[in-house]
């Protein structure tokens, strides 16, 4: 093999390995076997030849130690948390050699010589994995780089070459200095990382309250329809306005207002849309509060944020507990019904905070990201820069409140004189629904996690979703599947891949274009109003096409803090060495690595988070809580399968066994339902990797084992069972079904439960209930199917999966 890709007078060397020899590259551990790619040959300079001879021979090593301690720095340097890189370096007529011992990145190269020196002569490499090999030429005036991982091609091969080059420069021209103190980055390369990849700038921000793009909307087209909901219920943009008017006069009289904070628990609705308006007309602070969290869960938030006005709705009115917060039923209009339909003036600007929304949390309590007006105002003037609303075009209002993707619903269509479709509640889950809502309603616009799209897409019919023109895909990555799906099934839409944390809103985006069978689903570019920056353990930039973790800076776009928590504020919200002085940024734990071409590339994360529906999960919030209940000694919470199932493995902490179903009771008491672990699966121990980690693969291994032992394979008594066995088969893909398996043990999850009540519905003739479905076994669910065909109702008039 030889490559062409560097232009240089030096012949190329092969690659080939020696007859009987290792090879050169052998994949990484867990990874797929790419061809390699190759390039060379780049240039050695003369004088740096020379200044590494002379290095080597004052500390008595040979010539080739330092081409060997500076592969195993640049390792080092670059392997992703967690991970080992392995370089291996090989010299024209020499056998692949690696360092005796790992070197101290604390010495200096003269030191790491002179150690290397002592050293025995390192054995031929092993057949260990090999992520990059550098070949040099026999005269050391050029080498050679080739790659073989799960992301090789040529620009990160280009970037091993350069970022070895550039760390054997500053070996030699700084042989005193730490070796994990050179800088992997020129100049050159960090200002086009920072200047040329980054296009930041300073957004214009113009309005005090995320209304009153609204409010001048308004005053444009008052009969323009605003709100439209499932029961062909419209409100026009000045009714919207002079409600939510109306209700904010109210609660200024009640004392709302910037720096204080109202509280919304209503269900999704035409009045949950008015008191959102209304809460944010005041300057206050709005808090969803979502009715379906556990108690504990709900008068956690309430005490941590301290409301000084919850407003609420008969549906929801008893969730919210009694406190020094005052109760406001929004469909009670009585004391504000007379007051004035004018626009309230606001003291005050952007700087204050639109709302505070919970997210998961490492330490058994939820954590609040205050986020401020003026980013979510920069935000959606970005988004409509590039996928613009325009009067007559639709969106579709279906995410909760508590989700910062909410904002985008909420607010911008309405900025715009687009029209704003309600979801009815809990058919947010149901992707036929979803489906027929977009095709029903000539939906333009719409957001989904791609776990929802996935079964949306089966469901969508292209010919009647016609008008879908924007499909905005976030939360979790995109799967190269859902992609290709997407633009067989609707070719005339775009999809958009968003990426972006709840401590900052929307950071990046692209519209994905039709690349079958490509493996790799990019992120996109920066928004104008953020700067990304990929930075190693030392908050060093990192090459261009190597990984590191996102760092995202702005003086416009980030959450000001957590909530009432400085010591976790301070942990993840850090000064940006890299922007103006002042300037902060976030610490997002998400690994990625800049193409050439100055797009973002996820390769995972740091830390243990996940996302469920595109809700943020830390399995350590889990843990804690599992871990406080008495009867658990130990606990490791591990995500699983495609949708994610969280699986909780618990130590008991006596010997008379454990209470399976009490231990989800108390998940239950205190966690979000996407928080709930699927299965608690008691064992004697947490076992452990060599690295000390959690051993996820033994985890699951027992408990197959244990299913294995103990599931009894109950067979059908009649026809009616076996139907209802059959469908739970086909629906969840899975082999044979026992009348006393349940749908979270056969791998079922929210998504595939409408699939499975619609199947029941056309092979049956009814609906069964959803509580059976959730909780019970396979023979519950077909009892509950005999006794829906043998009552009064007719067939599909059962419960429904809302």
């Amino acid at each position: 093999m030889t490559c062409s890709r560097f232009s240089a007078e030096p012949a190329p060397v092969s690659l080939l390995p020696a007859a009987g020899g290792p090879p050169l590259l052998a994949p990484g551990d867990g990874e797929t076997t790419m061809p390699p790619e190759c390039v060379g040959p780049v240039v050695i300079p003369p004088d740096l030849v020379r200044k590494l001879s002379a290095l080597a021979s004052q500390a008595g090593a040979d010539d080739f130690a330092p081409l060997r301690i500076c592969a195993e720095v640049l390792a080092r340097r670059l392997s992703r948390p967690g991970t080992t890189r392995r370089v291996q370096v090989l010299q024209e007529a020499r056998e692949a050699v690696a360092p005796a011992a790992p070197v101290d990145l604390t010495d200096d190269f003269r030191a790491a010589l002179r150690r290397a020196a002592r050293e025995e002569t390192p054995d031929a490499a092993t057949r260990h994995r090999v992520d990059v090999t550098i070949v040099v030429a026999k005269d050391n005036r050029c080498l050679y780089a080739e790659t073989m991982t799960s992301a090789a091609d040529a620009p990160t091969a280009e970037c091993w070459a350069r970022s070895y080059l550039r760390l054997l420069t500053c070996l030699a021209g700084d042989p005193g200095r730490p070796m994990a103190e050179h800088p992997l980055v020129d100049d050159a390369e960090r200002e086009r990382i920072l200047r040329g990849l980054n296009v930041y700038a300073v957004p214009e921000v113009r309005h005090s309250t995320m209304t009153g793009p609204f409010e001048e909307q308004v005053r444009r087209t008052p009969g323009a329809v605003a709100l439209l909901d499932a029961h062909g219920t419209t409100v026009t943009y000045r009714e919207l306005n002079e409600r939510a008017n109306r209700l904010a006069r109210f609660l200024i009289g009640q004392g709302a207002g910037p720096g204080s904070r109202v509280g919304i628990c209503m269900e999704r609705g035409i009045a949950q849309v008015v008191a959102i308006y209304a809460a944010v007309k005041t300057g206050a602070t709005y808090v969803p509060l979502e009715a379906e969290l556990p108690d504990a869960r709900l008068a956690y938030m309430l005490a941590d944020v301290a409301p000084g006005q919850v407003l609420t709705d008969r549906v929801c009115r008893d969730r919210v507990p009694g406190g020094a917060w005052r109760v406001v039923d929004v469909e009670d209009h009585g004391p504000w019904r007379d007051l004035p339909a004018s626009d309230p003036a606001v003291d005050g600007g952007p700087g204050g905070l639109l709302n505070i929304l919970y997210t998961s949390g490492t330490t058994g309590r939820p954590k609040g990201v205050a986020y401020p007006t003026a980013g979510g105002l920069a935000h959606l003037a970005w988004m409509q820069s590039r996928y613009p609303f325009g009067p007559g075009d639709r969106a579709l209002f279906k995410t909760s409140p508590g989700f910062d993707v909410s904002i985008w619903e909420l607010f911008w269509p309405l900025y715009h004189g687009a029209s704003l479709v309600i979801c009815p509640p809990g058919e947010h889950r149901d992707p036929r629904r979803l489906a027929r809502l977009v095709e029903d309603h000539h939906v333009s616009t719409i957001f989904l996690p791609p776990t929802v799209m996935a079964p949306f897409l089966d469901q969508v019919s292209p010919d009647r979703a016609g008008a879908l023109r924007w499909a905005m895909c976030g939360g979790e990555p995109v799967t190269p599947r859902v992609r290709d799906t997407f633009h067989v099934t609707l070719p005339s839409a775009r999809l958009i891949n968003c990426y972006g944390p709840t401590e900052a809103g929307n950071v990046t985006d692209m519209v994905l274009p039709a690349e079958p069978g490509v493996p790799v689903v990019p992120l996109g570019r920066p928004a104008a109003n953020f700067r990304v920056t990929l930075l190693d353990e030392n908050l060093d930039l990192v090459p261009v096409g190597m990984p590191g973790e996102a760092y995202i800076g702005g003086e416009v776009g980030l959450a000001q803090a957590y909530w009432r928590a400085p010591g976790r504020t301070a942990e993840r919200f850090v000064a940006d060495p890299c922007g103006p002085p002042g300037a902060r940024m976030y610490r997002t734990g998400d690994l990625c690595r800049y193409r050439d071409d100055g797009v973002l590339e996820h390769l995972g994360r740091i830390d243990r988070q996940i996302k469920i529906r595109g809700l943020r999960v830390e399995p350590g919030e889990i843990e804690s809580v599992l871990t406080s209940h008495p009867s658990v000694a130990d606990c490791a919470v591990v995500a699983h399968g495609t949708p994610v199932r969280l699986l909780a493995f618990v130590v008991p902490a006596g010997v008379e066994g454990l209470d399976v179903e009490a231990i989800a009771a108390h998940a239950a008491r205190d966690l979000a339902e996407h928080m709930r672990p699927e299965r608690v699966v008691p064992v004697p121990r947490i076992p452990a990797t060599v690295n000390g980690k959690v051993d996820k693969d033994a985890l699951l291994d027992a408990l197959a084992a244990a299913d294995d032992d103990d599931r009894p394979m109950v067979p059908p008594a009649d026809e009616l069972e076996a139907a209802v066995a059959d469908i739970y088969r086909r629906v969840l893909d899975v082999g044979p079904v026992s009348m006393l398996d349940t749908f979270a043990a056969l791998g079922g999850h929210s998504l595939l439960a409408f699939k499975l009540l619609d199947e029941c519905l056309e092979r049956l003739h009814v609906r069964p209930d959803v509580a059976d479905l959730l909780a019970g076994s396979v023979r519950d669910v077909a009892a509950s199917v005999r006794a829906a065909r043998s009552g009064p109702a007719e067939p599909g008039d059962t419960a429904s999966a809302g």
